[in-house]
């Protein structure tokens, strides 16, 4: 699965809104239009951060360079999704596995050898260097093996033995996060709040809480997939993390909190049978959005869109065979929330197969959601996938299916394991990174290229100078006010 991580950059030299002196420099040559913050995974335990000005060339430095033992973005698998607020722009980052046990994430000194299950880490505007993140969320002293029992034929290590009685509750419910989004913070559907969602890639869950009050919930869409669902969607509103250097949030519970079990219902006394009444201790895992009904699959990006949707790309099932597939959830959706569209998952509509190897995805928000145009890049086949996602609506599934309406593919684009993906503010600039080849492009007038096509980058951003590495995502913040609500309005903020 893919590595995902959110991080905010800015300092009063150098911020979102542009450097006059680097685009007077590289006068009549082509320079990024936005500023933007890349990811690099690096070599092992070597991870970085990035952040291009607006106005720098091809070969240019960064503006800021977060690395270092201090930043924690080289503790195990490097740093995966990146996500940046338009409330502060603060960034947010997440580390998928903690390998090193530095921070206390990974089981107890002497209790487990198994690897922690990473966090996510949030570093305040300007921050560069080997600076210390400003928050972290996910639970500490918690690894593959002391989180429970995980059936009851199969205990953990920290369920017997020597160990019996030391599994920790992972209270964030952050597991293995890849994808970070913020929200718009100007679409009227959390007021006052500054929302960042996490995608977990695990656990595995049976069921949401909701399932212990309806057993109309979940069966169908379990059966699905096998009898479970992989991965959560986890909420929280950084306004209400603790800050220091750095701030742990061991205990912070998700945003609308929605609990779902990891125990499948044949193996919970009383009954053993579907819908459980109760989820053993140890077995339960907080989160906003989880559960069979969701259709989560191994969610690895999230990308907000200007009216509250929040969009994922599932990609778990594509290692054996199976689709990777785009779900979309309406504004402040939490629990098991059935996805108001999916794209590339089913069967019998139009976008069923479309994807390869799905990695990241962007939103072009339009003045009313139905308007929305995502671009997902895919590393199966070095391409990004433009759709059209509320459209084509399916009776029998009371889902949207989505319209493809063109893909970017072909020599001239210069793709080479596209992953991270991000729509410029307000210029029509798409800003793509290419794992293999460590380097960032920028597409223009991307509007009049919805269609696809073998289309040239405006630019490319490579080598030594600008510290690219192995990049993995990139994000800029991308909304602004508007008058009033964008939920449905006719004033969306892009």
């Amino acid at each position: 699965m893919l590595a995902i991580a959110a991080l905010v950059a800015g300092t009063a030299g150098t911020s979102y809104a542009g450097s006059k002196a680097q685009a007077h420099k590289h006068k009549n040559t082509a320079v990024l239009l936005d500023t933007v913050t890349v990811t690099n995974y690096g070599s092992a335990f070597a991870g970085s951060l990035t952040t291009m000005g607006a106005g720098s060339g091809k070969h240019d430095r960064p503006a800021l360079w977060v690395k270092g033992a201090n930043t924690l973005l080289g503790l195990g698998t490097g740093p995966a999704g990146v996500s940046v607020s338009s409330a502060d722009a603060h960034i947010a980052v997440s580390i998928p596995i903690d390998l090193l046990d530095i921070t206390g994430f990974g089981a107890a000194a002497g209790l487990s050898n198994g690897p922690g299950t990473g966090f996510a880490e949030i570093f305040s505007p300007g921050a560069n260097k080997n600076t210390i993140p400003e928050s972290i969320i996910g639970t500490r002293n918690v690894s593959f093996d002391n989180t429970g029992c995980a059936s009851l034929g199969d205990p953990l290590p920290c369920c017997t033995g020597v160990n019996a009685g030391t599994c920790q509750f992972n209270t964030t419910g952050v597991n293995t996060p890849q994808g970070l989004a913020y929200e718009d913070p100007y679409d009227g559907v959390n007021p006052g709040r500054d929302i960042l969602a996490i995608a977990n890639t695990l656990p595995a869950n049976f069921f949401s809480a909701e399932d212990f009050l309806d057993g109309s919930n979940g069966g169908a869409a379990c059966a699905a997939f096998g009898g479970f669902t992989v991965g959560t969607i986890a909420e929280f509103d950084t306004k209400t993390l603790v800050s220091g250097t750095p701030g742990y949030n061991d205990n912070a519970v998700p945003f609308n909190n929605t609990p779902v079990c990891t125990l499948p219902a044949i193996a919970i006394p009383p009954d053993y049978d579907e819908p459980p009444t109760s989820c053993p201790e140890g077995s339960v895992n907080n989160t906003t959005i989880g559960g069979c009904l969701t259709f989560l699959l191994g969610p690895v990006a999230l990308a907000y869109d200007s009216t509250g949707f929040l969009f994922a790309v599932n990609e778990a099932g594509v290692a054996s065979g199976g689709p990777g597939f785009v779900t979309v959830y309406s504004p402040g959706a939490f629990g098991d929330a059935f996805p108001a569209a999916i794209i590339g998952l089913l069967p019998t509509d139009p976008t069923a197969g479309a994807f390869v190897d799905p990695a990241k995805i962007g939103v072009l928000s339009g003045y009313d959601y139905t308007d929305d145009i995502i671009f997902v890049s895919d590393v199966g086949d070095n391409s990004i996938k433009i759709f059209a996602p509320f459209t084509n609506f399916d009776d029998s599934s009371f889902v949207y299916t989505g319209t493809e309406l063109g893909v970017i593919h072909g020599g001239s684009t210069k793709l080479k394991r596209p992953e991270g993906i991000a729509l410029g503010f307000d210029d029509d600039a798409l800003y793509v990174v290419n794992n293999n080849s460590s380097s960032l492009e920028m597409f223009t007038d991307i509007s009049s290229d919805l269609g696809g096509g073998d289309i040239p980058p405006t630019l490319i951003v490579q080598g030594r100078n600008t510290k690219l590495n192995f990049p993995v995502d990139v994000a800029l913040p991308v909304f602004t006010p508007s008058s009033t609500s964008t939920y449905g309005g006719e004033d969306a903020a892009r």
